[in-house]
């Protein structure tokens, strides 16, 4: 069969060799028959993914067209019941804390393989991450209302590092 042949008469010619008792099977030239493969997989997808409208939904929130409370995100429902200024200091002090307790474990943990190539590279990448936290939890305590809610919304609600 002559190389680039469109795959559907390829079957029409092997059905009509059925009658044979000898069939050949031949294989297309290795780059032709590659696009027209790749071709014939992407009109399977896009059937594929046309219809997904009615699986995996939204677990239900999309049911019904109702008021603004139920499409507010959980983001926006947290940021919207932000706590007053002391305890959102007070929560952001504790979680700086203990990012630098863990900071700290892992300094001692690190110290055992200091003579290992590239521990002291670890460790003063470690000591400086421990130095700019408590320099922001000093900072924490100076810093206005607007900075600490940015930093309080980073942090706490969309779990970002610091």
């Amino acid at each position: 069969m002559p190389s680039g042949v469109n795959p559907e008469l390829q079957a029409q010619q092997t059905e009509r060799k059925e009658g044979n008792t000898n069939l050949v099977v031949t294989q297309p030239e290795k780059f032709e028959g590659l696009l027209e493969t790749i071709s014939l997989m992407d009109k399977i997808s896009e059937r594929m993914s046309e219809d997904k409208s009615g699986d995996l939904g939204g677990g239900g929130s999309s049911t019904g067209k109702g008021d603004d409370d139920d499409s507010v995100s959980a983001r926006a429902q947290a940021i919207a019941n932000l706590p007053d200024t002391p305890q959102m200091r007070k929560e952001l002090g504790v979680y700086i804390q203990k990012e630098i307790k863990v900071l700290r474990k892992e300094v001692r943990r690190k110290a055992f393989r200091a003579s290992k190539p590239g521990s002291a590279y670890k460790l003063n990448d470690l000591y400086s991450k421990i130095r700019r936290l408590n320099s922001l939890l000093a900072e924490l305590m100076e810093t206005s209302v607007d900075v600490l809610k940015r930093i309080f919304i980073r942090v706490l609600i969309d779990k970002q590092s610091i």
